[in-house]
């Protein structure tokens, strides 16, 4: 997955999937065109379109358009109808001939529409399927557009502008990254955070020019776009990418952090709970080695997050993995020392969230330190290169 740290432990249960490349093809990457009568450059204008799932499983939606729009169907591209700018309307499927309708802006470009889906102000249009009775509600998006809609939601804008800089690059590579990734569902992200945080217009001025400042800025790694993986706070070092999901990706390594032992935390689970939870029954003792971040052992991996802890119990003794037990217990990350006191079991530990890739109060402090983006996200996705795709 910007301050919201438990939006980001949700994000880790999701565990950001690590799937292969959805290739950017070259005839999609637009450079500079040059207006030859001026002797002058000018950027394109062009950019991807992303498809984000807004609703699923609903038998009606209310739409608005913020400018007036077109009905097409998506297969012969042929307007049905057209769409008055700011009334409510609905997708009367009963009288048309198709089960998916795009709605798109009559005169003016994707980028300047906005759509109100059931009282919610998105950026661009909107497509409709309706399958088995029900329907699938789908903003269509700039992906630039839909940054904006992403970088505030994932980061504080209140952070130092080459840290909101770094988190719109790594927000645009894992939208490229991961299209079609709900492809059986007909779009390409969700809005939550099993893929990114998104709200649509909640944009702000800071976040904003960060996105506008790094415009169709990609990384890559080995030729193709990177797994991005972005969390909250590594609680002083990030985690090797096997260590989290078992595919090991070169770029992304335990890398150490400007500060150390950050958003400290304690968890209490009374030894009643623990044990109905894990299957141990009484607790007679807890063995996991002591934490030094940096530091590995035959329990702890590189950065010394939990591998397994092992749990004597009066009917078993078993061993029960870090991550296992940081979503039994709602704990903040896998960073962290244990230990049975009394009637309890107490977690003591540091960061938030799954410790791959960007470190994003890490990317604040580095920001702070006086680091440039492009420094921190060398840092954080090792040997990379940062690329202008269009």
């Amino acid at each position: 997955m910007f301050g919201k740290i438990f939006a980001a432990i949700t994000a880790a249960i999701f565990f950001t999937s690590i799937i292969p490349a959805n290739t950017f093809a070259a005839e999609e990457k637009v450079t500079e065109k040059k207006v030859t009568k001026k002797k002058t450059t000018q950027k394109s204008t062009w950019q991807p379109e992303i498809r984000v799932g807004i609703l699923s499983g609903v038998t009606s939606v209310s739409l608005q358009l913020s400018a007036p729009g077109i009905m097409v169907d998506p297969e012969t591209q042929k307007t049905i109808q057209k769409i008055p700018a700011g009334k409510n309307f609905a997708v009367d499927f009963a009288a048309l001939k198709t089960s998916s309708v795009e709605i798109r802006g009559e005169k003016i470009p994707l980028k300047d529409l906005q759509t109100t889906i059931n009282g919610q102000k998105y950026f661009g249009g909107v497509r409709v399927d309706k399958k088995l009775g029900s329907l699938t509600v789908i903003n269509l998006a700039p992906v630039e557009e839909y940054l904006r809609g992403v970088v505030p939601e994932e980061m504080s804008p209140s952070f130092h502008a080459e840290a909101l800089k770094a988190q719109a690059v790594a927000a645009r590579t894992f939208t490229l990254k991961n299209r079609n990734r709900h492809k059986t569902e007909g779009y390409d992200l969700c809005k939550t955070t099993h893929c990114q945080t998104y709200e649509g217009v909640v944009s702000s001025p800071e976040s904003d020019k960060a996105i506008s400042e790094t415009r169709g800025e990609v990384i890559f790694s080995g030729g193709k776009i990177a797994d991005t993986n972005f969390h909250t706070d590594s609680g002083g070092m990030t985690e090797n990418v096997e260590d989290v999901w078992g595919t090991k990706f070169s770029h992304l390594r335990a890398v150490k952090e400007l500060n150390t032992k950050t958003n400290p935390w304690t968890v209490k689970v009374s030894a009643k709970d623990f044990a109905a939870k894990t299957g141990v029954g009484e607790i007679k003792s807890v063995k996991l080695s002591s934490l030094t971040i940096g530091k590995s052992a035959a329990d702890r991996t590189q950065s010394g997050r939990v591998k397994f802890a092992q749990i004597m119990g009066k009917k078993s003794t078993v061993k029960i993995s870090g991550t296992d037990l940081r979503f039994k217990f709602g704990l903040p990350s896998t960073l962290f020392d244990m230990k049975f006191s009394g009637n309890e079991i107490i977690f003591e530990g540091f960061g938030a969230g799954h410790g791959v890739g960007m470190s994003q109060w890490g990317a604040r402090d580095f920001a702070k330190d006086g680091k440039s983006y492009r420094e921190i996200l060398a840092h954080y996705y090792t040997g990379t290169e940062l690329k202008k795709l269009y």
